[in-house]
């Protein structure tokens, strides 16, 4: 009996000694995915700092024509024609471009250092009070943008027109025959 308890106990640290060692290994196995994983993060991020480096270089070798500013991918222009609004982009259209289609903040910010009035891309000529850039997209009715809390016109007016506001730009919908110039967009050139 004595024996038996004995070898119950060898069998039961043998037993534990396999657990042990089975955890071990599988902790070694774990550290050196890990480290793997650690390797493998440093490549791509490498990889990433050195696409964005080649991107970066690409973007500064491209240009807008002379006379254009450069924003982000594309080149703005303010008319150099006073027209309606339909005549603002035809110009635009003769010069490879479109009235101005307003995106993003930061566009709208890049905007701001025009100091004119000047027709953007948008309008509900197609339905009253469903106003759309010229691109397609919809444009909000609730943008902080508009003047007096938005388009105010009717069907008289269906044009989008920056105007002077309360010391500051604002956009107003105006009569689309209104004369004034425009503010054209176009890509840059590669």
């Amino acid at each position: 009996e004595q024996q038996s308890r004995i070898w119950a106990v060898v069998v039961l640290l043998g037993l534990l000694s396999v657990v042990m060692l089975a955890r071990l290994i599988g902790l070694a196995v774990q550290h050196k995915k890990t480290v793997s994983m650690d390797r493998d993060v440093e490549q791509l991020l490498q990889r990433l700092k050195n696409v964005t480096e080649q991107r970066d270089s690409v973007n500064s070798q491209q240009c807008c024509p002379s006379g254009w500013d450069k924003f982000g991918m594309k080149c703005y222009r303010i008319s150099n024609v006073l027209g309606s609004w339909n005549k603002s982009r035809e110009f635009c259209f003769s010069q490879g471009a479109d009235l101005v289609v307003v995106d993003s903040k930061e566009k709208m910010d890049f905007i701001s250092r025009y100091d004119s009035y000047f027709w953007f891309g948008a309008t509900d000529v197609a339905g009253e009070g469903m106003w759309r850039w010229v691109d397609g997209t919809v444009l909000s009715l609730d943008n902080p943008s508009w003047s007096t809390g938005g388009p105010q016109g009717g069907e008289g007016k269906n044009c989008l027109l920056r105007a002077y506001e309360l010391n500051q730009f604002k956009w107003t919908d105006e009569s689309c025959d209104t004369i004034t110039l425009g503010l054209c967009e176009q890509n840059v050139i590669k």
